[in-house]
């Protein structure tokens, strides 16, 4: 990288994804329409920012309540998946 000109930074993992639960990569991001897409084809839309700057995308918990991959999504009492990007 330093021979190229290029400043490399390595970020500090916070994050620890839960067993048993789908991991971050198996939601796809859609950019153009600044959306995730879960692997039951259902969308979760943008939400808010935060002070830190991290986005916050959420599902519609009246979908996911019926979602046969529920158990391996979210533990959410409300049912609802909530990706940080």
């Amino acid at each position: 990288l330093s021979d190229r000109q290029i400043f490399g930074v390595i970020a500090h993992r916070l994050y620890h994804p839960i067993r048993g639960l789908f991991p971050k990569w198996k939601f796809h991001y859609d950019s153009e329409q600044d959306r995730y897409i879960c692997p039951n084809q259902q969308i979760l839309t943008y939400s808010t920012t935060d002070r830190k700057g991290y986005r916050t995308y959420k599902s519609n918990p009246e979908i996911c309540s019926s979602c046969p991959l529920l158990e391996n999504c979210t533990k959410s009492k409300n049912r609802q998946k909530v990706i940080t990007r």
